[in-house]
Protein backbone atom coordinates (compact mmCIF):
# COMPACT_ATOMS: atom_id res chain seq x y z
CA UNK A 1 0.00 0.00 0.00
CA UNK A 2 2.75 2.03 1.00
CA UNK A 3 4.76 1.86 -2.81
CA UNK A 4 1.63 2.36 -4.76
CA UNK A 5 0.30 5.83 -2.56
CA UNK A 6 4.30 7.14 -3.28
CA UNK A 7 3.90 5.75 -6.53
CA UNK A 8 1.03 7.58 -7.01
CA UNK A 9 1.81 11.25 -5.41
CA UNK A 10 4.84 10.82 -8.17
CA UNK A 11 2.65 11.00 -10.81
CA UNK A 12 0.80 13.89 -10.01
CA UNK A 13 4.05 15.62 -9.14
CA UNK A 14 4.98 14.96 -12.59
CA UNK A 15 2.25 15.91 -13.92
CA UNK A 16 1.94 18.93 -11.69
CA UNK A 17 4.98 20.11 -12.88
CA UNK A 18 4.45 18.67 -16.91
CA UNK A 19 1.39 21.34 -16.96
CA UNK A 20 2.86 24.06 -15.11
CA UNK A 21 5.90 24.11 -17.70
CA UNK A 22 4.04 23.59 -20.74
CA UNK A 23 2.76 26.51 -22.59
CA UNK A 24 -0.67 27.27 -22.58
CA UNK A 25 -2.77 27.45 -25.42
CA UNK A 26 -4.16 30.78 -25.02
CA UNK A 27 -0.74 32.48 -24.65
CA UNK A 28 -0.43 34.72 -27.46
CA UNK A 29 3.40 34.60 -28.71
CA UNK A 30 5.71 37.18 -28.49
CA UNK A 31 4.48 38.30 -32.38
CA UNK A 32 1.29 38.52 -31.75
CA UNK A 33 1.16 40.60 -28.81
CA UNK A 34 3.86 43.24 -30.48
CA UNK A 35 1.18 43.11 -33.02
CA UNK A 36 -1.75 43.75 -30.40
CA UNK A 37 0.72 46.62 -29.08
CA UNK A 38 0.68 48.39 -32.83
CA UNK A 39 -2.77 47.60 -33.37
CA UNK A 40 -3.58 49.99 -30.06
CA UNK A 41 -0.74 52.62 -31.36
CA UNK A 42 -3.27 52.93 -34.95
CA UNK A 43 -6.17 52.64 -33.06
CA UNK A 44 -4.72 55.66 -30.71
CA UNK A 45 -4.01 57.88 -33.74
CA UNK A 46 -7.28 57.41 -35.61
CA UNK A 47 -8.95 57.96 -32.13
CA UNK A 48 -7.15 60.82 -30.90
CA UNK A 49 -6.49 58.45 -27.79
CA UNK A 50 -3.80 60.45 -25.81
CA UNK A 51 -4.30 57.86 -22.80
CA UNK A 52 -3.72 54.78 -25.06
CA UNK A 53 -0.58 56.17 -27.05
CA UNK A 54 0.48 57.05 -23.44
CA UNK A 55 0.05 53.74 -21.79
CA UNK A 56 2.02 51.88 -24.86
CA UNK A 57 4.77 53.79 -24.99
CA UNK A 58 8.17 53.90 -22.82
CA UNK A 59 7.86 56.33 -19.87
CA UNK A 60 11.70 57.38 -20.37
CA UNK A 61 14.17 60.08 -20.92
CA UNK A 62 15.40 57.21 -23.42
CA UNK A 63 12.40 57.25 -25.42
CA UNK A 64 13.25 58.39 -28.95
CA UNK A 65 10.66 60.06 -31.54
CA UNK A 66 11.81 60.77 -35.15
CA UNK A 67 8.96 61.69 -37.43
CA UNK A 68 7.92 64.64 -40.16
CA UNK A 69 6.32 68.18 -39.77
CA UNK A 70 7.19 70.92 -37.88
CA UNK A 71 6.69 69.75 -34.40
CA UNK A 72 8.62 66.57 -34.64
CA UNK A 73 11.11 67.04 -37.69
CA UNK A 74 13.97 66.23 -35.56
CA UNK A 75 14.74 63.87 -32.93
CA UNK A 76 12.38 64.12 -29.62
CA UNK A 77 13.96 62.44 -26.80
CA UNK A 78 12.13 61.34 -23.59
CA UNK A 79 8.71 60.97 -22.95
CA UNK A 80 8.03 64.13 -21.25
CA UNK A 81 8.57 66.31 -24.61
CA UNK A 82 6.79 63.28 -26.72
CA UNK A 83 3.99 63.58 -24.96
CA UNK A 84 3.91 67.05 -25.47
CA UNK A 85 4.05 66.37 -29.31
CA UNK A 86 0.92 64.13 -28.82
CA UNK A 87 -1.36 66.36 -26.71
CA UNK A 88 -0.53 69.22 -29.26
CA UNK A 89 -1.50 66.45 -32.26
CA UNK A 90 -4.57 65.32 -30.33
CA UNK A 91 -5.71 68.76 -29.49
CA UNK A 92 -7.01 69.34 -33.35
CA UNK A 93 -11.06 68.30 -33.70
CA UNK A 94 -11.33 64.61 -34.08
CA UNK A 95 -12.02 62.89 -37.34
CA UNK A 96 -8.78 65.59 -38.45
CA UNK A 97 -6.59 62.86 -38.98
CA UNK A 98 -6.67 59.33 -40.14
CA UNK A 99 -4.12 56.84 -40.98
CA UNK A 100 -4.46 53.70 -42.88
CA UNK A 101 -1.56 50.96 -41.99
CA UNK A 102 -0.08 48.28 -44.77
CA UNK A 103 2.38 45.74 -45.28
CA UNK A 104 2.76 45.08 -41.22
CA UNK A 105 6.09 43.39 -40.90
CA UNK A 106 7.06 42.00 -37.66
CA UNK A 107 10.83 41.35 -36.86
CA UNK A 108 11.91 39.48 -33.54
CA UNK A 109 15.11 40.42 -32.52
CA UNK A 110 15.33 38.42 -29.17
CA UNK A 111 12.56 37.40 -27.12
CA UNK A 112 11.95 40.61 -25.73
CA UNK A 113 12.94 43.03 -28.06
CA UNK A 114 11.11 43.57 -32.27
CA UNK A 115 11.27 45.87 -35.16
CA UNK A 116 8.27 46.49 -36.82
CA UNK A 117 7.66 48.62 -40.23
CA UNK A 118 4.72 49.06 -42.32
CA UNK A 119 3.73 51.28 -45.05
CA UNK A 120 1.02 54.21 -43.88
CA UNK A 121 -1.26 56.35 -45.93
CA UNK A 122 -2.30 59.42 -43.65
CA UNK A 123 -5.80 61.81 -44.66
CA UNK A 124 -5.46 65.33 -43.24
CA UNK A 125 -8.56 66.63 -43.52
CA UNK A 126 -10.43 70.46 -43.49
CA UNK A 127 -10.47 72.27 -40.60
CA UNK A 128 -6.97 71.78 -40.25
CA UNK A 129 -6.34 72.18 -43.60
CA UNK A 130 -7.86 73.72 -46.39
CA UNK A 131 -8.42 70.96 -48.78
CA UNK A 132 -7.84 67.13 -47.70
CA UNK A 133 -4.38 66.12 -47.92
CA UNK A 134 -2.77 62.27 -48.41
CA UNK A 135 1.03 61.89 -47.43
CA UNK A 136 2.21 58.38 -47.63
CA UNK A 137 4.67 57.55 -45.15
CA UNK A 138 6.84 54.63 -44.10
CA UNK A 139 7.02 53.76 -40.41
CA UNK A 140 9.56 52.06 -38.36
CA UNK A 141 9.23 51.21 -33.75
CA UNK A 142 11.02 49.39 -32.15
CA UNK A 143 9.47 47.67 -28.90
CA UNK A 144 10.57 45.97 -25.96
CA UNK A 145 9.28 44.16 -23.09
CA UNK A 146 9.94 46.03 -20.42
CA UNK A 147 9.05 44.56 -16.48
CA UNK A 148 6.16 41.95 -18.72
CA UNK A 149 4.88 44.51 -21.04
CA UNK A 150 5.22 45.85 -24.62
CA UNK A 151 5.95 49.22 -24.70
CA UNK A 152 6.99 51.37 -27.61
CA UNK A 153 10.80 52.30 -27.44
CA UNK A 154 11.85 54.31 -30.42
CA UNK A 155 9.80 55.41 -33.37
CA UNK A 156 10.73 56.84 -37.03
CA UNK A 157 8.48 58.21 -39.69
CA UNK A 158 9.21 59.81 -43.23
CA UNK A 159 7.19 60.87 -45.94
CA UNK A 160 7.61 58.77 -49.12
CA UNK A 161 7.53 61.26 -52.36
CA UNK A 162 5.59 61.04 -54.46
CA UNK A 163 6.98 62.17 -57.34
Amino acid sequence: MKKHTIHGLLIIVALVFCLSVAPSATAASAEEEVLQLISNYFKGFNTNDYELMSSIHWHSPEISFFGPGNTNAFLTRGWDQIAEVFKSTFAEPVGTISISFHNLQVIMLEDNVAIVTEYAIQTINPPLVAEQQIMQMRGTQIVKKIKGKWQIVHVHWSTIPTE
